[in-house]
């Protein structure tokens, strides 16, 4: 998995957010984090799509998971800190 790329992301599975994870953890480059966050845009914009006919417990899961997309974003876009926003993602415990 080259961290030098985009990786499309299609979903926000427990796989998707294990591979999130993973490369959030290699990322050490100005560069890899910018991809990272874009990645993290893209989750963040699936959840909110699913949000509009949410809920119940499904709808309540997915506001937490997006405000935890939306500070692992912050987290290694703004402030470079990549495995901060992993160890968030990681406490889901999902």
């Amino acid at each position: 998995m080259d961290l030098d790329d985009i990786h499309d992301v299609d979903d926000y599975s427990d796989a998707t957010l294990r591979a999130m994870i993973d490369r959030l953890e290699r990322s050490t480059t100005e560069e890899q984090f910018i991809y990272r966050e874009t990645e993290l845009d893209e989750m963040w914009r699936l959840v909110d799509i699913r949000l509009i006919q949410a809920e119940g417990e499904e709808r309540a899961a997915l506001l937490v998971l997006k405000e935890a997309i939306m500070r692992a974003h912050d987290l290694v876009g703004m402030e470079g800190k990549p495995m901060d926003a992993a160890r968030l993602l990681r406490a889901l415990g999902r």
